[in-house]
């Protein structure tokens, strides 16, 4: 962590012993960001200590900034939830502007996995369900987040997770400080939108609690790259690898919460933070063992501390025995500032200045790079051309002609493909090779067509799957017959109109050119390994047909 007196404009030195307002009585800084430092005071009022985050002197001289910043904070201080740090005065004293909060005795979900490394399975979805909660209850008030990563996320030694720093992200971003140089959130957390500067809301949150489940649970955030730029370009183009295969003793239904809720389009993640609770809790969370995982995190914490702090052994005499330190206060609302692309500041290394610019002049022009992506790619997975608006569609069904006449491919399941849900899926059948082995040699492929309301222009279909690596093909049918019926085998569909290889795991998007149809053929050609070893088959979540 950077110390307070490095960074410019801090004028944390002299504050020790202050008292602001006549009643917070500063005694030590604890952390510091970009935008403030975190001191441990004492309100003399009520006799209890609170933690003061103190605006940098360059920021407090903006007053639209300073306006902004105590709106929010008086924002957050609506809510009322035992995940959420608890926000309870602004101050103004004599230049100074800073909030009171909440001191939190503990540590982050940050630290944490920089020291420990990967969580267990059962903390990670603990912490995961309570994180949510707190979400939930931010949204319903109408304020979003905005910078959910593993350092606002607070493991207490009293046994709470909670959530740190609400509103202020919005402070800044509303400002024109974000003009001179800053991006809004840390990098491997920001949700496409962010990265595109589109607008945000309650799923940009659930993106970057993805980002922190994955990382929980593997290690390592799901996008990194050599710099904050291609860290935050990297989520345009591609889906994450999927954690199963970082940490293969994660089960499916964990795997497909995480990769859901890191959809790449808001529309296809989870509607609200509830959902995905309720997704979690259904995966196996169980929010009774978050206190243990808090207190557990928090001790270990508070241990590693005695023994930096410990003095070298004395041979020649015994030292008396002392008690315990109590958990290090935990400093919220203030990241590291290495670890976030805030505003450069004078005391910045060159490179780190000339990283932050190069960032900041991504974001500008990310907007018009994905469009010409959009416009002129390949139109296949991750660089799809834009589509028209999702077509109605009547009926789903399978579409077996090489099979032996009954429902092998899991009639009951096809519900699931336009039931809205990712997390109810529908599966081929479990074969012994990718090729589709059957009784009379292996089948071309198997898949299911849809149905559409009316005759449409087909554009792109678009294809939700927790387990990649599949191939496929996609046709779209001209007319219906008589009856309503398709042809009963493949010739009957025509030329293949589109098709993926190796499919990525997550939303796959598959452009074709605009092709006239009253239904469309997906056509699997290559299964997936699937379970059990040995076994492969081929799932689907959800799938959208979009034309005009």
């Amino acid at each position: 962590m950077v110390p307070p007196d490095q960074i410019a404009g801090a004028g944390s030195d002299d504050l020790s012993g202050r008292l602001l307002a006549g009643r917070y009585r500063l005694t030590r800084s604890i952390a510091s960001g970009g935008m403030a430092t975190v001191w441990d005071a004492g309100d003399q009022l009520l006799d209890r200590r609170v933690a003061v985050k103190i605006l940098h002197p360059h920021l407090a001289s903006n007053p639209a900034f300073v306006q902004r910043f105590r709106g929010e904070a008086v924002a957050a201080a609506r809510l009322a939830h035992p995940s959420i740090v608890s926000i309870y005065d602004t101050v103004t004293d004599d230049g100074l502007d800073a909030i009171v909060m909440e001191l939190v005795s503990g540590t982050t979900l940050r630290a944490d996995i920089d020291e420990h490394g990967p969580l267990k399975l059962h903390a990670v979805l603990a912490i995961g369900t309570q994180v949510a909660d707190a979400l939930g209850t931010a949204h319903a008030a109408g304020l979003v987040h905005r910078d959910v990563k593993p350092a606002n996320i607070l493991l207490s030694s009293d046994g709470r997770v909670l959530v740190a720093d609400f509103g202020i992200a919005k402070a800044v971003e509303g400002s024109d400080l974000t003009e001179a140089g800053s991006m809004i959130g840390t990098a491997k957390y920001l949700a496409p939108e962010q990265v595109e500067g589109g607008p945000v809301d309650g799923r940009t949150d659930l993106y970057a609690l993805g980002v922190v489940l994955y990382e929980s649970l593997t290690g390592r955030p799901p996008f990194v790259g050599d710099t904050d730029a291609s860290t935050a370009f990297a989520r345009l183009h591609r889906d994450p690898e999927p954690p199963r295969r970082l940490r293969p003793d994660v089960p499916v239904p964990v795997e497909q919460v995480v990769l859901q809720a890191l959809a790449r389009r808001p529309e296809h993640r989870f509607s609200n933070a509830a959902a995905m609770r309720r997704a979690l809790l259904a995966a196996g969370a169980d929010p009774t063992r978050a206190p243990a995982a808090a207190q557990a995190a928090a001790a270990a914490a508070s241990d590693a501390d005695r023994r930096a702090a410990a003095p070298p052994p004395n041979r020649s005499a015994t030292p008396p025995p002392s008690p315990p330190p109590s958990p290090p206060p935990v400093a919220p609302m203030a990241p590291p500032p290495e670890r976030t692309p805030a505003a450069s500041v004078a005391t910045d290394p060159p490179r780190r200045g000339r990283g932050a610019i190069w960032f900041l002049l991504v974001i500008l022009v990310v907007g018009g790079t994905i469009a010409a992506y959009t416009v002129f790619g390949a139109g296949l997975v991750g660089g799809s051309r834009a589509a028209g608006p999702e077509l109605a569609i009547d009926r789903v069904e399978t579409f077996d002609p090489e099979g032996d006449g009954k429902q092998e491919e899991n009639d009951q399941l096809v519900p699931n493909l336009t039931d809205g849900s990712e997390s109810t899926t529908w599966r081929t059948e479990r074969y012994g090779a990718a090729t589709f082995p059957s009784q009379g040699g292996n089948k071309s492929g198997v898949g299911f067509y849809l149905v559409l309301g009316d005759t449409a222009d087909v554009e792109r279909v678009d294809l939700v799957t927790p387990t990649g690596g599949w191939d496929a093909q996609v046709y779209v049918l001209a007319s219906l017959g008589a009856d309503g019926s398709v042809p009963v085998d493949l010739a009957g569909w025509g030329d293949p109109v589109g098709d993926v290889t190796d499919a990525p795991t997550g939303t796959v998007e598959v452009s074709v050119s605009p092709t006239s149809g009253q239904a469309v053929l997906v056509w699997f050609t290559e299964a997936a390994p699937f379970g059990d070893q040995g076994k492969y088959a081929v799932e689907i979540g959800d799938v959208t047909v979009r034309g005009r």
